[in-house]
């Protein structure tokens, strides 16, 4: 049910900040991850930009199997059923086995 107010639920005006005037602007504490794998707690939004600058982001770094790697060389531009195709091929033969013809 909607209140009284402008915008959605009846918040208000959004203000600079990206927050609704009238709304309490706090800041939730969350983790943030390095690219060497370190995990740092922002608690505040100076904690938070000072991480950004340095390089951290909001989720870990993934690492790429050899599979990964092959395939996307071979297969150019971006995620397709193709690659995905050959990326289920790769890892059932092996990184190492896969792209090799066979020979009779």
């Amino acid at each position: 049910m909607r209140t009284k107010g402008i915008g959605p639920q009846g918040l208000g005006i959004k203000g600079n900040n990206g927050y609704y005037i009238g709304s309490p602007a706090k800041f939730k504490a969350h983790k943030m991850y390095g690219k060497d794998g370190e995990v740092e707690v922002a608690k505040t939004k100076e904690k938070h930009l000072s991480l950004k600058d340095k390089g951290y982001g909001h989720s870990p770094a993934k690492k790429q199997d050899a599979c990964y790697t092959k395939v996307a060389s071979r297969y150019k531009g971006g995620n397709s059923a193709y690659r995905s195709g050959a990326m289920v091929k790769c890892r059932k033969v092996g990184a190492a086995n896969w792209g090799n013809s066979s020979k009779k």
